[in-house]
């Protein structure tokens, strides 16, 4: 009993020295490449990472998020970048939209929210994507829209958690500095996982 106790206890030490290691790195390299061209490659390297335990890897976690970081720099900060500034155009669109005050036609913002959404779909999956394929960025961005609203309870489920534990960690800092985005990364790509693995599946019955 005792020693079962005790290996218990050691693989959660070893899953909480994980999230907490994933989460400094993270916030390193983020740092490192000045936020702006930081945070993207850490994300990706956050996810790739991720997937590789999930699967049972052995992982020296800083060297594999290095290695992961470097070789996705550019790849996923034209990926970043590009949703930047689509998330700044709809957001000064959004600015306007306000200003306007109800003197709009209905259908204009209906077609806001709408084209909102689509662009959270395209957010949520993009990164995850680009962590396991190997693509050009529209192909990215065109597999993430697909995937996003055929497999709409899963990018329910990937937003719902990542804002979660974001809301809960803006209050707790200690969270955020030491596990929110290791967790994020983790359950972000255990998800997005399910997902790929159903759809590789059905590939294979239908060839």
């Amino acid at each position: 009993m005792l020693k079962k106790a005790m290996k218990n206890l050691d693989k959660s030490l070893l899953w909480i020295t994980r999230f907490a290691h994933l989460n400094a790195l993270f916030l390193l390299y983020s740092l490192l490449g000045l936020v702006v061209a930081g945070v993207a490659p850490a994300t990706v390297a956050a996810l790739q990472v991720s997937r590789r335990i999930l699967n049972g890897e052995e992982v020296k976690v800083h060297q594999a998020f290095r290695k992961a970081f470097k070789q996705e720099f550019w790849s996923a900060n034209k990926l970043g970048w590009l949703l930047g500034a689509a998330g700044f155009i709809l957001y000064t669109n959004y600015l306007l939209i306000r200003q306007a005050d109800g003197q709009l036609f209905f259908l204009v913002p209906f077609l806001f929210y709408v084209l909102i959404f689509c662009y959270m779909t395209v957010v949520l999956w993009s990164f995850p994507l680009l962590a396991n394929y190997k693509a050009g960025t529209f192909q990215v961005i065109r597999s993430a829209f697909i995937i996003g609203l055929t497999r709409f309870h899963m990018t329910l489920s990937i937003g719902i958690l990542l804002f979660a534990l974001l809301y809960h960690s803006i209050g707790l800092p200690v969270l955020l500095l030491f596990f929110c985005f290791s967790i994020s990364a983790f359950g972000w790509m255990w998800l997005s996982m399910k997902v790929f693995s159903t759809m590789k599946q059905e590939e294979q019955l239908a060839s």
